[in-house]
């Protein structure tokens, strides 16, 4: 009885709160939206039958089916019917970034297996003239015929009409792969490793050959010479070597293996690199060699680059507390160098009007981007506009300051407020990484659903004819009979049915550029609903995965406002915020996700409809679903922002999504002048102090570079740098993301606790004394506290 008093004379006004105002505490809740979350559970489980009926029914094999450069599917085909595999006359071309978009620029045919031995023309042109043609590779059946001399051959290849060189290949997804022989090192004695390098590298090929090519003829030369090291007449010497083989797995793949295998990987890393900037740099050679120092440098600043991410991630979290200090001189200097920085662009624009009015320009009729842009900087009235704009501006700017001046600081004191919650349960910081792990899930799923439902159906074949290297159509008669006599150029055909009644002419030659081609699957209506479903599914549980992540720090944020000491907020607030969510607000967040993902679908139908209907170029039509997709878009953005104070109101209240979403819209707009600007000001201030933090980091990065030349060699110091600043940039975003949530919620909070209180014993303010003091507010203490004064 006498513990209960003491606690009632310490913790008065806030138990007496917590009578009065339920919604902060745990064990007053009861689950929301039920029925929501009913139908969310049965969606998914519906989503998880069409999975299962997608994986039973799909062949991810029929996606994986390769195309040759005649555009024809391997193995599919009329006229490759028995050549399921791709071979590339140059693989090394195909190591871009881009082959995605840009395709790989190498002859690409199907064959009938992959070759089982190297092929390497300059070095076996003296073999068998029959061996030769047997081993070549060439575009079509016809250019490998038309060969009859090793003459011939020489001018195929030179013509490139069939491959100079392949190296021996196994087959990966139907692709033929080079094959680099794991048993060559028990076969080599140890001091192969040490030794023979220089003179197997008598043996490379040209210097604009591949290098896994050249690889490939050392290993050969190697080879040979360690099998005739290793014949019987040199028994004598047989065990040492036997010893070295022996040594040969355990001792060097942990330094030479080890060291080749990753030479390879950065040249292949700098060949990637060196055909990306090749899309944006003249030359070949230049961009290869700019490639090979890309990489270099990155490989050896990765130290640099990790070392001052981790700092900038150690910095974030500093900024962040001291932001509570800082908050007010940053955005007051920050505003006040924008309102000069548009005085200088006044000045400028002013300077600039008045000269281009008064001198004579000739307007440069090139069609180049520089003339056009030089055309417009020399026109007097581009300049009287941008004045005008800018005057404009800064008048709104200042008049805003002016006026909101007031609110300004209550925003400033909120933001330190978040700069406090978040430094007292830091890890809300590292809450994002739990949502990611979920994004990463979510979409893995939808992504092979959809892969395996879009292989269910039954394939459609055209009768096609190819196109020449110039784009034309070919003239080819190709005459079908039998069950194929209704077949017509652009008519369904069957590949099987095609390779056997479709000929040229009365020699029965099976036609060559006609072919029975793979169209598309023809997906059954119960799998095209399937697919709608799977995007449906996508949308709206990728929308709950961010709902659930918003309403968790919600949560956390809204007990540490609501606890009336700070120094006592529980320790696993966060913990205890994702058991509440959990465990009664599913229900609120799928409802909220549902109602964004039906909006976001409407958006996704307007796009598919308007790409659909641009070949008819009609204007009205054009119209009308800009207006209907710009309607849309500010209707997502407007139920983003409405669903997002609407889980913060539930996680203070735990009242369902509906009531929350109506306090929170009703509870901004008795407050509109105050939502205004603290959403404009803290946005301001947190662009900045991402700014601030990535630029800090970039400038670090180079100057460290820059004085340490001893330490690290590299050929550009920009390309680390940059590796820096997008990395920080990204780090920042996902702290201030956290940050941004923190003080939504306080100032959701502080306009609630503004409404609900008046300072007396029984209702006190929950407020920090700095914003009581801006609001001119105080808390009464109780009688008794005031008598022992």
């Amino acid at each position: 009885m006498t513990e209960n008093v003491e606690l009632m004379n310490k913790y008065g006004p806030r138990l007496q709160y917590d009578r009065n105002f339920k919604g902060p505490r745990q064990r007053d809740r009861s689950c929301t939206d039920v029925p929501c979350l009913i139908i969310f559970l049965l969606f998914l489980a519906g989503w998880a039958f069409i999975a299962q009926y997608a994986l039973k029914n799909g062949d991810l094999n029929k996606l994986m089916v390769p195309t040759d450069m005649f555009n024809q599917k391997c193995g599919i085909d009329s006229s490759v019917l028995k050549k399921k595999y791709l071979f590339f006359f140059n693989l090394d071309k195909c190591i871009d970034p881009l082959v995605p978009i840009t395709g790989c620029d190498t002859p690409q045919v199907c064959v009938e297996s992959c070759p089982s031995q190297t092929f390497v023309w300059d070095s076996m042109k003296n073999k068998d003239f029959n061996e030769l043609k047997r081993l070549l590779v060439c575009k079509t059946d016809a250019d490998k015929a038309a060969i009859y001399s090793k003459s011939d051959m020489q001018r195929a290849i030179d013509e490139n009409r069939c491959a100079r060189y392949y190296i021996k290949s196994q087959p990966f997804l139907n692709r033929c792969m080079f094959e680099f022989s794991d048993q060559l090192c028990e076969l080599l004695p140890d001091s192969l490793f040490r030794n023979r390098r220089d003179t197997a590298s008598s043996m490379l090929l040209p210097g604009n050959w591949s290098q896994e090519l050249q690889m490939q003829a050392m290993a050969l030369s190697l080879q040979s010479e360690a099998q005739a090291r290793v014949a019987p007449q040199t028994s004598a010497k047989q065990a040492p070597v036997d010893e070295k083989v022996g040594q040969c797995r355990r001792q060097q793949i942990n330094s030479a293996v080890i060291k080749e295998k990753m030479m390879q990987t950065n040249t292949r890393l700098a060949k990637m690199v060196g055909n990306l900037v090749a899309h944006f740099y003249n030359g070949t050679h230049d961009a290869q060699q700019l490639g090979e120092e890309i990489v270099e440098d990155l490989v050896n600043s990765a130290t640099v680059v990790l070392t001052t991410l981790i700092l900038t991630m150690i910095a974030s979290l500093i900024f962040i507390s001291v932001m509570r200090w800082l908050a007010g001189p940053i955005l007051w200097i920050s505003i006040f160098g924008v309102l000069i920085g548009l005085l200088v662009a006044i000045y400028y624009g002013i300077k600039q009007y008045t000269f281009w009015k008064n001198t004579a320009a000739v307007p440069q009729h090139a069609l180049n981007l520089q003339s056009q842009l030089q055309n417009l900087l020399q026109d007097s009235n581009n300049w009287l506009y941008l004045s005008i704009f800018l005057c404009v501006s800064f008048v709104i700017i200042l008049l805003l300051v002016i006026v909101l001046r007031k609110r300004i600081r209550i925003a400033i004191a909120l933001t330190k407020e978040g700069s406090k919650a978040v430094s007292t349960v830091i890890s809300t910081v590292f809450f994002p990484i739990f949502s990611w792990a979920l994004y990463i899930l979510a979409i893995a799923y939808a992504i092979g659903v959809g892969l395996y439902l879009a292989t269910i159906g039954t394939p459609s074949f055209l009768m096609v004819r190819r196109l020449t290297e110039s784009g034309e159509v070919t003239t080819e008669q190709c005459v079908c009979q039998g069950p194929a006599i209704n077949y017509t150029v652009g008519a369904a055909c069957d590949p099987n049915i095609f390779q056997q009644y479709c000929y040229i002419n009365q020699r029965l030659e099976s036609c060559i550029q006609t072919t029975c081609s793979f169209n598309e699957i023809d997906n059954p209506p119960f799998v095209q609903w399937s697919i709608a479903y799977n995007v449906f599914g996508f949308l709206w549980l990728s929308f709950f995965i961010s709902a659930f992540s918003e309403m968790v720090l919600a949560a956390t944020f809204a007990r540490w406002y609501w606890t009336f000491k700070k120094r006592d907020v529980p320790y696993f607030t966060l913990t205890t915020a994702f058991c509440q969510t959990a465990a009664y607000h599913l229900g609120t967040l799928a409802f909220g996700s549902l109602i964004l993902a039906i909006c976001r679908l409407i958006r996704l139908v307007l796009e598919y409809i308007d790409s659909k209907l641009k070949k008819y170029d009609n204007a009205v039509t054009r119209a009308i679903l800009c207006c209907m997709r710009c309607f849309f878009w500010l209707l997502e953005t407007f139920l983003r922002f409405l669903n997002r104070n609407a889980y913060i109101m539930c996680a203070i209240h735990g009242k369902n999504f509906c009531t929350s979403a109506k306090d929170a819209f009703n509870l901004l707009m008795r407050n509109f002048l105050r939502v205004v600007a603290l959403d404009k000001v803290t946005d301001f201030l947190f662009f900045l102090s991402k700014l601030l933090l990535t630029g800090g980091a970039g400038v670090a990065t180079y100057y460290f570079l820059a004085n340490n030349p001893s330490v690290i060699q590299l050929n550009h110091k920009a390309v680390p740098t940059t590796v820096v600043v997008i990395a920080a940039f990204l780090i920042t975003s996902v702290f201030f993301g956290v940050y941004s949530m923190a003080v939504d919620t306080l100032f959701l909070c502080f306009l609630e606790d503004c409404e609900r209180n008046d300072g007396s014993p029984e209702k006190p303010y929950f407020m920090s004394k700095q914003l009581m003091k801006i609001l001119g507010k105080k808390n009464k203490l109780p009688q008794r506290q005031r008598r022992s004064k």
